[in-house]
């Protein structure tokens, strides 16, 4: 009896591995595009063996067999990729990377990942929290980076990215962390981004930091009050910073400095005011009525030559 109990228990155990080891976090043809995306991603100059790249294989599953720097949740889905300082000097490709459909959240700071970011990572769409810091990524922001709606952090700061801040970036309503410090950006900071008043289901933005660029215009009206962290230092901003900066108490001039244009406080230097006009003189007659005169006068003048004219002829 009890050797019977024992095979009997001993099947089970074998059926229950057979069906864990049957099972699979993610199917092949996800796990076959995340193995593209991380040889791309390393370069020609990353050290592999056997073509295994920090455990990441068709031989291995990525949940059970913890492929480096993956996090699953109870379900077996990959939700969480970190793959910092790993001197990475390949490319992003992140239509394979969105293969895996419930990615939350994707750090790759401190290598150096080059080209530009792909607009294929607007399909990453569960995508809440990206850093690409301290890269070598170049060209555009895409506008595609709009789609990204459950997105709370945005990290693009230390590459050489170029080109204006998308409007689109506007559209991420629960946006808390943006951070474009030491890029080469040109244009205005958009108005969108900044939502100064906003629908009770927005989340306020605070954190933007955007110093070491190349803006310009004027500093819009962002919702100072909210804002933990704000610096724009080091660009070519232009105008009165807004009287919300200033009455925070919270940001001081290295928030604003290396803007030659910039004026106000907390800046030392106030800005200039307008020329005050004259007042036309009470009872004279206005630009409007003295005009009216002159072509009157004009007309009289006019008609009389010609009249002095013709009798001079005939």
């Amino acid at each position: 009896m009890v050797s019977i109990r024992i095979l009997t228990l001993g099947l089970i155990i074998v059926s229950l591995a057979a069906l864990i080891s049957s099972s699979s976090s993610e199917t092949d043809a996800v796990k076959l595009s995340l193995v593209g995306f991380m040889k791309k991603l390393v370069g020609p100059d990353f050290p592999t063996q056997n073509n295994n790249i920090l455990g990441w294989d068709m031989a291995t599953d990525p949940c059970r067999n913890q492929w480096h720097g993956v996090r699953c949740d109870v379900s077996g889905s990959i939700v969480g990729i970190f793959l910092s300082g790993f001197r990475f000097s390949g490319a992003l490709d992140a239509e394979l990377l969105c293969s895996a459909e419930s990615l939350f959240l994707l750090k790759l700071q401190n290598n150096t990942i080059r080209g530009p970011i792909p607009e294929e990572i607007g399909q990453c769409g569960n995508l809440a929290i990206l850093d690409l810091s301290d890269n070598r990524f170049v060209g555009p922001i895409p506008n595609e980076m709009g789609s990204l709606t459950n997105l709370t952090t945005l990290d693009l700061s230390g590459n050489r990215l170029s080109g204006p801040i998308p409007e689109t970036l506007g559209d991420l309503t629960s946006l808390l962390i943006l951070d474009l410090q030491n890029n080469q950006l040109t244009g205005s900071i958009p108005e969108s981004i900044t939502r100064p008043t906003y629908r009770a289901s927005d989340q306020p933005l605070r954190f933007f930091r955007a110093e070491n660029n190349r803006l310009t215009g004027p500093i819009p009206e962002f919702n100072f009050e909210m804002l933990a962290k704000f610096n724009v230092s080091n660009n070519d901003l232009r105008g009165p910073i807004p009287d919300g900066a200033a009455a925070t108490g919270f940001f001081g001039a290295d928030c604003f400095m290396g803007n030659p244009g910039l004026c106000g406080e907390p800046l030392p230097y106030s800005c200039p005011q307008p020329p005050v006009q004259s007042p036309v003189p009470s009872g004279s007659p206005g630009r409007t009525e003295l005009g009216l005169v002159m072509m009157m006068v004009s007309s009289i003048l006019g008609v009389s030559l010609v009249s002095f004219s013709f009798r001079f002829v005939y």
